[in-house]
Parts: structure tokens; sequence; C-alpha cells
């Protein structure tokens, strides 16, 4: 019985041994599994030009790259990708830098961005404009509407590009606990697409999105400081005449809005970062695309 066993035993692993070369005879190399990319023109360029920020620019539709939930995706236009790329590196990183440092924004920059040539949709209908990934990751839609008049088009890109910078900065350096405790209770998951841009106000909110959660709150109110006109801030961050009910709940709102943009700017300047610095940059390159 006990030679049976044994003999089993070898029996067993030959047959082992056996498998394990079967396996390594079907297992491709690394080169098979990801053949190396042949580097274009284009490709030489953008890598010039994002190299400091060790960040990749991807244009190609790569599936794996975007999120399973986005429909009736196209990729960019092969022309458009060195404009946008000249257009973010000046509109978003130059204010960046302007408010911080170089060093600063090398070191807090996402490492690869994916262009998308048209909006993304979601199952039900609704836009995506960008979204980012732990933030080491950012994608742009609408790429191909890129136009160097188009002042509508390039304010959604930058507040979508400053939105996703947001959650770099409070990813790295911690979400101040101060800007959590402000509205705690007034924030409503995926309930944000039902919400009006006046009730996110009275919550004390810079759009819907803003009430979806706290880490959106704190993006939203980033961008929208950033890229909103003098005007817009004004709406939203001073007391207004009351003429209707509503206006003293949107008053209170805004109360709430200035608290925590007080806390941004506070939060901000610990790490080093200057968000009216920022805000002048960028709204003067603004003020040039219409003159």
């Amino acid at each position: 019985m006990k030679n049976i066993i044994k003999y089993m035993y070898l029996f067993t692993v030959i047959i082992g041994l056996f498998a394990c070369n079967d396996d390594e005879q079907l297992t491709p190399s690394g080169e098979d599994l990801f053949p190396p990319q042949k580097q274009t023109e284009l490709d030489k360029q953008l890598a010039e030009m994002y190299s400091d920020y060790n960040t990749v620019i991807e244009y190609r539709y790569i599936k794996n790259l975007l999120p399973k939930d986005w429909y009736y995706i196209t990729p960019v236009s092969i022309d458009l990708v060195l404009p946008m790329a000249t257009f973010l590196k000046e509109m978003w990183i130059g204010p960046l830098e302007a408010g911080s440092s170089k060093e600063f924004v090398e070191t807090n920059f996402p490492r690869m961005i994916v262009l998308v040539g048209s909006p993304a949709r979601e199952k039900d209908g609704s836009v995506v404009l960008g979204q980012a990934e732990g933030g080491t990751l950012i994608r742009f839609t609408e790429v191909n509407d890129y136009s160097e008049t188009n002042r509508n088009w390039k304010q959604r890109q930058l507040e979508t590009a400053f939105h996703e910078y947001a959650h770099i900065l409070h990813q790295t350096f911690g979400m101040p606990n101060a800007f959590r405790e402000v509205t705690p209770d007034s924030y409503t998951k995926n309930g944000w697409k039902a919400v009006t841009s006046s009730e996110a106000l009275m919550r004390g909110m810079v759009s819907p999105y803003g009430t979806s959660n706290v880490s959106d709150d704190f993006a939203e109110l980033f961008a929208t400081y950033l890229s909103a006109t003098d005007e817009e801030l004004d709406y939203y961050f001073n007391q207004q005449p009351i003429e209707y009910v509503e206006d003293v709940d949107l008053n209170k709102g805004r109360a709430l809005l200035l608290t925590k943009l007080n806390i941004l700017i506070k939060f901000l300047d610990g790490i080093g970062v200057d968000i009216d610095k920022i805000r002048e940059d960028l709204q003067t390159k603004l003020d040039n695309l219409d003159n």
C-alpha cells in the first residue's frame, strides 16, 4: 500500500512538472503582451513639452484607459492633440505655477492626461466633462470642439482641469477638517442630478455637482473661484438684495460658501499655494482671448 501511495505521489509530481513546462511554453513574453509603441514626431513633441512634469499625454483610443460606463465616445482628431496640450500647458499649468512654483506643480501633477474627442455620456444620458483617478490620471473630453476663439469651451475645459487638480491637492495634503464641518448633512451622493443651481447655493455649494460629496464640493469651489468672472463671484459669495422669499435662503447659503472659501484659502496658503495669484494669471489670459 505504501508503495502504491509512493508511486502515485511520484506520478503527481511528474504531471506537475510537465504542466509547468507547458505553461512556460504557452505564456508569451512581456514584449508579446505589451508591444512597445512607435514614437511618432507628435509623441516626441508631447514628451518634450511635459517631460518636467513626468506626464504622458495619451491621445490614442486605448480601452483600458477609459471608464466602462462611458458611452458614445470617439477619439481625438490627431491635428488637435498638440493645440490641446499647448492650451493646457499655458492656461492650466502656467497659472498654477504663478500661484505656487514650478517645483510644486512638477511634484503634484498627474502622471497621465488622456484626451477624448467627443463628450462622454453615461448610461442615463448625463455628460461627463472630465474625470480623475487617484490624482494620477485626468481625462478630458470634447477635445474635438477645440477652438482658438471659443471662450466658453476653454472655460469648461479649465473648470475640469482645476476641479481635477483640486482632487490631487486634497488627496495629497488631506481634506481640511474645518471644511468637512461646514455643511456635513447637505450632501446628496447621486441625488445631485436632481438639485438645481439655486438649491445648491442655498446649501452652500457653487453647483449641483458640489452637493454630491465633500471632495467634489471642495473641487467645485476651487475651480469656480479660479475660472468664474468677477460678476459670477459676486453672485456666489456676496450678500444680495432681498426681493423674494428665497433670497433669504440664498444669502444664508452665500454665508456658508464664504466660510468654505476662507477655509480653502487658508488650507492652500498652508501648502504654499496662493489661489488669488492663480486666478489673476488665469483671468488675464482669458481676457486676452477676447482682445
